[in-house]
């Protein structure tokens, strides 16, 4: 009977530790450490609390729409869902419209260049040796 004696791998278990231990850190160290840690839990609560205000928020104003438009009859519920709509497009058109502007200023910049202006008001205190590296580095 022959046995295979081929050497097991073995992994090291993964170190649950930080890559330094709390011990070896300095008292300010280990408060940064502490302090680091509890702004890290803050800014998850924060996030979900953002993230709940907005759900509510955007709950109740549903509520609201749907209470406004209960009370009304079928005619004026569909010019007043019809008014809601035309404002909506109209802010997406004004929003797009910006939009392009603002990219046609970008590329007309990106083309032509920015307008720089240096104020040498204290071109009297440089050396002359001053004077023409400024001229240099901005030419």
């Amino acid at each position: 009977m022959e046995q295979n004696h081929e050497p097991e791998s073995t992994v090291p278990p993964p170190n649950p530790e930080p890559s330094q231990p709390t011990s070896e850190l300095s008292k300010n160290a280990k408060k940064k450490l502490a302090r680091q840690e509890r702004w890290e839990a803050k800014k998850a609560e924060k996030k979900a609390a953002v993230k709940e205000q907005k759900k509510k928020k955007t709950e109740r104003k549903r509520k609201e729409w749907e209470e406004s438009i209960a009370g009304i009859t079928e005619e004026e519920r569909v010019k007043v869902i019809e008014a809601r709509m035309s404002l909506r497009k109209e802010r997406m058109e004004k929003r797009l419209e910006e939009k392009n502007e603002k990219k046609e200023r970008l590329v007309k910049a990106k083309e032509l260049g920015q307008n720089v202006v240096v104020d040498v008001e204290f071109s009297h205190l440089m050396t002359a040796q001053e004077i023409r590296s400024l001229v240099q580095q901005v030419s």
